[in-house]
């Protein structure tokens, strides 16, 4: 006989796993899994680097790499504020990672670029991407279409939600 939980129970579930899987997939004292996938892609003299610089200068590093660009069309492209921004692109210029340049006719902006090194990392924070695509895809080949339809469902749904106090209000 199959046991048919109230939905009371089953949202009390869903709260309890998820904060379960946010705990799981934290990066631990022991070490991060995704710092050491990318240092052991990189010449040793970027471990450093790519071990102490904070996640989203790793993706705005990406975002440099998607072609030159200003500060100013960084923060457009990562929605991040100009000031964030600026901030994460000096540390990512004082790893050696980004070279700042003048923008011919303009003397307000300066074009980022990847360095030789900021490709290398790069090049490492995509494949780091991917494999964790793969693993994603491989996990979830085994439920059927109409279980990830619902999945995707719930996903879009929490993305457009809205965080009022503490709580989690349906979005527009």
């Amino acid at each position: 006989m199959v046991s048919m939980k109230t939905k009371s129970a089953l949202i009390s579930d869903i709260n309890d796993l998820v904060g379960a899987v946010g705990d799981k997939f934290e990066a631990d004292e022991d070490g991060d899994a995704e710092r050491d996938f990318m240092a052991q892609r990189c010449p040793r003299r970027l471990e450093e680097a790519v071990r102490s610089l904070p996640t989203l200068s790793m993706h705005l590093l990406a975002g440099v790499a998607d072609g030159p660009v200003s500060l100013v069309g960084l923060a457009s492209r990562s929605g991040q504020l100009k000031g964030t921004v600026s901030k994460h692109v000096q540390r990512l210029v004082e790893a050696g990672l980004v070279i700042r340049s003048p923008i011919p006719g303009n003397r307000k902006e300066i074009a980022l670029e990847l360095s030789a090194d900021g490709r290398l990392v790069t090049e490492a924070h995509r494949e780091l991407h991917d494999e964790m695509a793969a693993g994603l895809r491989d996990f979830l080949m085994r439920y059927s279409s109409s279980e990830l339809d619902v999945l995707v469902k719930v996903l879009r749904d929490l993305v457009k939600a809205e965080k009022v106090g503490v709580r989690i209000s349906p979005g527009e």
